[in-house]
């Protein structure tokens, strides 16, 4: 990151089954202070032996470090009024980060037309797209949203991920096979993915022949 926009890092936009925003504890947070972000090796290896095991405080973790700013969630999960209502992090600056929480796509996209953000790392959880999942208490066996209404929430045409890929910071894919019925139909849903945004399939390479290797459909 420039050292120019160190104040003013990326918002992270998140489809995810679940709200994943766990604060660390004040010992985690001295952790963190201590980590050399500098280092891959240093963030890679306290991301697999120090964050959560089921993955629920990595966003916090980054919005406590200034990492990522604002946090724009769309989920299923919540039972309750307040699991919606906004709430606040200061990191470790005193700077302040808003997390809103979004039932409906349309309600993200209407907020994120509406806001002044410049920058953002836009992140999937593959598991968001299931509707019935047995690993979350809900139902006896995995459903799943429409190709169709997957293609079309995330088409290039959509006036949401145009404006995200105005923004585009970095994009993560987490594949949940666990929380999505298996090693395949992650697979399965990664693909459609794959198929909606680029040409040829995601990480294509041919030595010497660019014309072959994986592009972004939207950039002619």
């Amino acid at each position: 990151m420039k050292e120019d926009r160190i104040n003013y890092p990326p918002c992270l936009v998140t489809l995810d089954w679940h709200q994943d925003l766990v604060v660390p504890e004040d010992m985690e947070k001295k952790d963190l202070e201590d980590l050399d972000l500098n280092s891959n090796n240093d963030v890679a290896t306290y991301a697999w032996a120090n964050l959560s095991s089921i993955n629920d405080t990595h966003i916090m973790s980054a919005a406590y470090l200034n990492i990522i700013g604002d946090i724009y969630l769309h989920c299923h999960q919540g039972s309750f009024d307040r699991d919606w209502e906004d709430d606040q992090i200061i990191d470790r600056y005193g700077n302040t980060h808003t997390i809103k929480k979004f039932k409906e796509y349309k309600d993200l996209e209407n907020c994120l037309l509406l806001s002044d953000e410049n920058y953002v790392y836009f992140d999937i959880d593959l598991d968001f797209f299931t509707l019935k999942n047995p690993l979350n208490g809900e139902g006896a066996d995995y459903t799943y949203l429409s190709e169709r209404i997957i293609k079309e929430m995330l088409s290039h045409e959509h006036s949401l991920i145009q404006w995200i890929f105005r923004r585009l910071e970095g994009i993560t894919i987490a594949t949940e096979p666990e929380h999505t019925g298996g090693l395949l139909k992650s697979n399965r849903l990664l693909n459609v993915i794959n198929n909606i945004w680029f040409r040829p399939s995601l990480f294509t390479s041919y030595p010497g022949q660019w014309d072959k290797e994986t592009k972004w459909k939207h950039l002619r």
